[in-house]
């Protein structure tokens, strides 16, 4: 059904295209959201994809499955989103302003979950997700690829550039490094 759908993109089919993007905009927005932990770059990261999979479409024909390759390409618009922004002087949102006239403070929405979170998760899910996210860029993106989406190590040695026993190897050091901040 996606080789369908590639050939009439191909072709100059917006719809077609607009059904990819159906279909596949939750998974990446989930993963941009993983890594990010922010709704707003999130949906920017995704778009992004999303303009990036226009682009270059002609590319995917025969590789792998197409599932894959818009994977690949999101999880590395995700990497180098990450790399830009390593290194660069972060200043605190929390303080007061000055105007010309007068002085007001900057209210930053909190990161903690809403209550209605709060009330749809576990509290042992909860925690779980809470500890994947303190995991470095990597190892989150190996849980969430392997334990969360249920990419297979082929999949994941595609989307993620690695052989298939770095893979494995990196995802065990990932899984223990959760299971030693959960205390398991």
């Amino acid at each position: 059904m996606d080789i369908e759908i590639v050939e009439k993109v191909l072709k100059g089919d917006i719809e077609a295209f607009s059904e990819l993007i159906d279909k596949y905009e939750k998974m990446i927005y989930n993963l941009a959201y993983r890594i990010f932990n922010n709704t707003s770059d999130a949906e920017d990261i995704t778009q992004e994809v999303f303009i990036k999979v226009y682009k270059n479409i002609y590319k995917c024909e025969g590789k792998q499955s197409i599932k894959t390759w818009i994977y690949t390409i999101a999880y590395n618009t995700c990497i180098d989103e990450v790399r830009k922004r390593k290194g660069k002087n972060n200043i605190s949102l929390d303080m007061d302003l000055e105007g010309e006239e007068d002085n007001f403070s900057l209210e930053i929405a909190s990161n903690e979950p809403t209550p209605e979170n709060v009330l749809i998760q576990k509290e042992g899910l909860l925690e779980i997700e809470q500890a994947i996210n303190s995991l470095n860029e990597i190892n989150k993106s190996l849980i969430f690829l392997r334990d969360i989406k249920g990419f297979s190590y082929n999949e994941i040695s595609e989307i993620m550039g690695l052989n298939i026993g770095t893979v494995k190897s990196r995802l065990n050091r990932a899984r223990n490094a959760l299971k030693n901040i959960l205390k398991i």
